[in-house]
């Protein structure tokens, strides 16, 4: 079965997250036209290929500590073979289907899901279609606080 397993290994290696230069090139408005996500098409049943079990993991190593998950902003671009892709690393299909399964699988377990996909404007990316400006990360914070805020006034 396969697995797509991305667990920052070169962030712990390194301890650098992501370099930023002087200048970059913004995150791609005109997209390629085909739906390949990781050399994989549709209909490939996402839900089997995500390494759900981290996730599983760090909410019951939790405990009785509540955990609010997160399904961050990505970019949404405006140009070319937008019917086809959200952005540079996303096609519909995949990332369609990914949000759907983390809302029901979330729901299942009745843990605390936010999915804040779009909700930060497209200026507010540096260089890549998951990369925020500093704004973009003030302004995701914000929405992430008041979330931490209504959930604990539950």
């Amino acid at each position: 079965m396969l697995r797509l397993q991305f667990y920052g290994v070169m962030w712990a290696a390194t301890g650098i997250d992501q370099f930023y230069p002087d200048t970059y090139e913004s995150p791609a408005e005109n997209l390629p036209g085909d739906e390949t996500f990781h050399d994989l098409l549709p209909p490939l049943i996402l839900s089997e290929a995500l390494a759900i079990e981290v996730l599983d993991a760090g909410v019951q190593h939790a405990g009785e500590v509540p955990v609010l998950i997160v399904n961050e902003p990505v970019f949404v671009s405006h140009g070319e073979n937008i019917d086809i892709r959200y952005n540079f690393y996303y096609p519909r299909w995949v990332y369609d289907q990914y949000r759907q399964f983390m809302a029901e699988y979330s729901q299942s377990l009745g843990w605390l899901y936010l999915d804040l996909w779009d909700t930060i404007p497209s200026s507010e990316f540096s260089n890549t279609a998951i990369h925020l400006t500093p704004k973009g990360s003030q302004l995701l914070a914000s929405i992430v606080g008041e979330a931490l805020i209504q959930s604990n006034n539950r």
